[in-house]
């Protein structure tokens, strides 16, 4: 029994990291895939004449709006939204007056954050920014709902500026050059691309927290617009978290997908944090934050930052055997302990993505493996127990209704055996034993029958036997008296023989002597 147990033990380890290899490698394909497309429609949109005319009428239209006077009020307007709207979404750890360095300082910057942000519309003199951008926005805001994108962004190359965004937050109309949000991820990766001369050459930076968005999650995707040989500007797509975390957490259908009730599968950065949400996060956050404080799994200001987001994305460190491995471009399955200080079974590849280096671990908790196992062996004893109980109520159905039939034919043919002719088979069955029963009573009763038949001849042949013997006897003295005759008749034929001869003699002599006498004188003596 523990052999089995510990066969089924592992025999159900192995199916599970089978099938978390399955899942890890659907999902590491789907997510390539996902980012791929993306990257090549970066490049596709980027060489677009859609994209290349809308950029250089942006550019255009955006530089005249330098010369527009500025009313009094615009900038102490633009002031008071981001205070109102934007500074609650700010950072604990941000000064009082740091949303104040994010107010754009230019005319243009301003105008067009009053037009398109705050939604009220901004007295121009020159207002061929707004026909253009009545022209190309609602053909670009469709190319970003196709693609299930965030944001579209055209940037001038020369100084840096956003001159348009399909989301228009507050990166829209700054510089990435100069501008708040030039030290950003973004502005780095627009800094990277800026100077490039190659048509086809495509880049993309990894999710971070990014301050326009309200500190949300975001990566980019960076492609060079030239206007045949000459690069004009830049188009940026901002990727969302959303899709690829309704990738890999299965769009929050876990159970559906064979990862039962405490599996997953979650991305990570080169930083060793995640990049989706972990599952737990998702069913249960208090109980999951609570766990890591109480395990002290991880630092205070990260458990703070996932309790006010509500998510463990670039929060949660998963510093795991198998994270180093993926991190390292390796791939396996092993059994370790999670970032959540519980044995899971885990299966890690590197994501192969151009540009970024993340790595994809599918896990599930062993306790829910090996309660399986322990809950079918538990069934199993009890299914053995229940099967022992059929087996002995069989067992004593058989006895009774075939093994006490069968031994009693087995002890009746052995009596039969012996000569007992009379033994019969009291069997009232209509089956197969009813009629071998039947068949059984029939013999004897032939073997019966013949016994007396031969007994009865064999009666007989003693009498027979008997009177010819006694013929015999009666015979053989018969032959005795006729021997004892013919003995006292050759006694007296021999007496009477020699009497004969004694007489033939004496006539023989008498005859001689008549006949000598006859032819001569008798002798004296006889005278």
């Amino acid at each position: 029994m523990g052999w089995a147990y510990w066969n089924a033990q592992e025999s159900l380890r192995q199916r599970a990291f089978e099938q978390l290899k399955t899942v890890r490698e659907i999902k590491k394909r789907e997510i390539e895939w996902y980012i791929e497309k993306l990257q090549s429609q970066a490049s596709f949109f980027a060489q677009s004449l859609l994209v290349v005319e809308a950029l250089k009428a942006f550019n255009s239209t955006f530089q005249q709006l330098e010369n527009e006077i500025l009313p009094t009020d615009y900038l102490f307007n633009l002031q008071t939204y981001y205070e109102d709207e934007f500074g609650p979404r700010l950072p604990e750890t941000a000064s009082e007056d740091f949303h104040k360095k994010l107010i754009p300082k230019e005319t243009r910057n301003i105008l067009l954050q009053k037009q398109y942000l705050m939604g009220t519309k901004a007295t121009l003199k020159d207002a061929d920014y707004f026909e253009v951008h009545n022209r190309f926005h609602g053909a670009l805001t469709a190319l970003i709902q196709a693609y299930e994108l965030h944001d579209l962004f055209l940037i001038e190359d020369e100084t840096g500026f956003i001159v348009y965004s399909v989301a228009k937050e507050i990166d829209f109309a700054t510089s990435l050059l100069k501008g708040p949000h030039a030290d950003s991820h973004f502005g780095q990766l627009f800094r990277r691309i800026r100077h490039t001369g190659l048509k086809n050459e495509i880049l993309m930076s990894d999710f971070a927290r990014y301050l326009p968005s309200g500190l949300a999650p975001a990566a980019f995707i960076v492609a060079p617009i030239f206007d045949g040989s000459q690069k004009i500007g830049t188009l940026a797509l901002q990727v969302p978290l959303r899709k690829l975390d309704e990738i890999a957490t299965s769009r929050k259908a876990w159970e559906a997908e064979g990862l039962g009730k405490t599996g997953e599968t979650f991305l990570i950065g080169p930083d060793m944090r995640m990049r989706t949400d972990s599952r737990f996060m998702i069913e249960s956050p208090d109980l999951y934050l609570q766990t890591l404080r109480e395990k002290q799994l991880s630092q205070p200001a990260d458990l703070m930052a996932m309790e006010k987001y509500r998510t463990t994305v670039l929060f949660q460190e998963v510093k795991t055997p198998s994270v180093q491995k993926a991190l390292a471009g390796l791939s396996g399955t092993h059994t370790i302990s999670d970032y959540r200080g519980e044995q899971v079974l885990s299966s890690f590849a590197p994501l192969e993505i151009r540009h970024v280096k993340w790595a994809i671990c599918a896990e599930i908790d062993a306790p829910e493996i090996f309660t399986s196992i322990r809950r079918n062996a538990f069934q199993s004893i009890f299914l053995l127990l229940a099967m022992s109980l059929v087996v002995a109520m069989v067992a004593l159905f058989l006895a009774r209704t075939l093994y006490q039939p069968i031994n009693q034919l087995a002890i009746g043919t052995r009596k039969l055996g012996q000569g007992d002719y009379e033994v019969r088979l009291s069997l009232h069955r209509h089956d197969e034993l009813g009629l071998l029963a039947e068949t059984f009573n029939q013999t004897a009763q032939a073997l019966k029958a013949q016994r007396e038949e031969i007994l009865q001849k064999n009666a007989l042949l003693d009498a027979q036997k008997s009177e010819l013997a006694s013929q015999t006897e009666r015979l053989m003295t018969t032959n005795e008296e006729i021997i004892a005759i013919n003995q006292t008749l050759d006694l007296k034929v021999q007496e009477r023989t020699q009497r004969l001869q004694a007489q033939n003699e004496k006539l023989m002599e008498y005859a001689h002597f008549n006949s000598h006498r006859l032819r001569g004188p008798w002798p004296l003596s006889w005278a």
